[in-house]
């Protein structure tokens, strides 16, 4: 909503500006006073420029990229948060599992997926590390029919005192 309404004041100061360098006088906002020097105006509309810029960067950075994937029949475009949270959920039901989070990498159209897990504390981390990377594989190849390389997941015992960091 910040992004939007900083979009509007740069644009009625922009259009302001570019309405005094053609010659006509329009005012849309009349509480903020623009420069009567040629300097002052180039400097401002500068700012409004740089303004603009920085605008653009934080829209755009903003999105999750989305993966295309090559399947029978054309290819699929998959915003990557969407199947992150579905895996985290996935290997969430698991009742040793106190938080996972997920990431999908796609090169060279091979699609690979990492995974973080913390597990409750005196968990049997190399039992689980199995477990885990079986439940993910079935989640996205069984379910989703994805071919996915799936990476050994990472994953963290935790100790008692970090459980309420866990669990918020």
């Amino acid at each position: 909503m910040a992004l939007l309404a900083a979009g509007v004041v740069l644009l009625s100061a922009a259009i302001e500006l570019l309405a005094d360098a053609v010659g006509r006088h329009l005012t849309i906002w009349r509480a903020v006073p623009l420069p009567h020097s040629h300097e002052g105006r180039v400097v401002v509309l500068l700012v409004l420029l740089a303004g603009s810029v920085a605008l653009a960067a934080l829209a755009l950075r903003s999105r999750p990229a989305a993966l295309v994937l090559s399947v029978e029949g054309g290819s699929l475009r998959l915003p990557s948060d969407t199947l992150e949270r579905y895996l985290a959920a996935e290997l969430a039901r698991d009742p040793d599992v106190v938080s996972s989070k997920a990431t999908f990498v796609l090169r060279d159209q091979r699609l690979t997926a990492h995974v973080r897990v913390a597990l409750r504390p005196l968990a049997p981390p190399v039992v689980l590390r199995e477990r885990l990377a079986g439940m993910a594989q079935t989640a996205l190849r069984g379910k989703l029919d994805l071919a996915v390389e799936v990476r050994e997941p990472v994953v963290k015992v935790l100790r008692v005192h970090d459980l309420p960091r866990y669990l918020k």
